[in-house]
């Protein structure tokens, strides 16, 4: 008889290209991952792995019990995470986090996830989106709240909250009163996200403009320090609206009026088309709930 957990390990050495990764994955050693594999291959009677080069790739064999076997294994999750009691769902959800998001609905989301899966740890990890999607295609997080969408194979995007982008700054600037121009702008420095960011390109694509002079853009991963060397009036920044709210209603920051038109910036929550990916969809909506308010 076919075991079950050897369809479930050949899934995860086939997606994760590795049995020492899969072993990882499924918390145990890889001499008892290769072990199961055997057994399956006598089983099914045909070799469904090649194990040549550095990469693990299903056999022609290998790729039809893979067919089956992660349609048994989402049905497995859909039908537990259906039917359990989400109270008993335990483990640990590697999440990754862009600030912005830390700085708007985080909280509201950590704490609706603590009341619905008191039980399911989380490790939240912050990082530039760029960031966040390469770690999520090399399975270091679960799940990401980011700028998107993704367009990556394998990974899946569901749409968390829109926010425009804009230009804050502090009146100690001194800039003129009414719209400004881009040449009126680019006068001061432009505070904003790390380099190979979405706003970091938008802006310096921005000010690219032929006959403008040079601009200073200053990159930060941190929106602390983005909005302080706004305040202390040492550049604009640009940076998604939300985030000056407080400084608005302070007056520490005001909003600039310009003659541009700056893009919205669009959050996902992404993840990886797993078969047994029903609780992290699930967390994923929860998030979107979070996110609307």
């Amino acid at each position: 008889m076919i075991d079950f957990k050897a369809l479930e390990t050949l899934v995860w050495v086939a997606t994760l290209r590795s049995f020492h990764r899969a072993a990882d994955k499924l918390n145990t050693t890889q001499p008892a991952v290769s072990q199961r594999i055997a057994q399956l291959e006598a089983e099914i009677g045909a070799r469904l792995l090649e194990r040549e080069s550095r990469q693990v790739t299903p056999t022609e064999a290998g790729r039809h019990v893979l067919d089956y076997a992660e349609r048994l294994i989402r049905l497995r999750a859909e039908m537990l995470h259906g039917i359990a009691d989400r109270s008993a769902i335990r483990g640990t959800l590697r999440l990754g986090v862009a600030e912005t998001v830390v700085h708007t609905w985080l909280s509201r989301f950590v704490e609706r996830m603590a009341k619905a899966y008191p039980r399911l740890a989380l490790e939240i990890e912050v990082d530039i989106s760029p960031s966040l999607r390469q770690r999520l295609i090399a399975q270091e997080i679960d799940l990401a709240f980011m700028l998107g969408p993704l367009g990556a194979p394998h990974l899946k995007n569901r749409p968390l909250c829109t926010y425009p982008l804009g230009f804050f700054a502090s009146d100690s600037l001194g800039l003129p009163a009414g719209r400004l121009t881009l040449a009126e702008l680019g006068a001061h420095p432009i505070v904003t996200f790390s380099r190979n960011t979405r706003p970091y390109l938008v802006i310096r694509e921005l000010f690219s403009v032929s006959g403008l002079p040079p601009v200073h853009i200053h990159a930060s991963a941190s929106l602390a320090t983005i909005l302080r060397m706004a305040e202390d009036g040492l550049g604009i920044a640009a940076i998604p609206s939300p985030i000056a709210a407080e400084k608005l209603t302070a007056g520490e920051l005001k909003r600039i009026d310009t003659t541009v038109q700056l893009p919205d910036l669009d959050f996902v929550a992404a993840w990886r088309a797993t078969p047994d990916a029903a609780t992290i969809e699930a967390v994923a909506d929860l998030a979107g709930a979070a996110a609307a308010g």
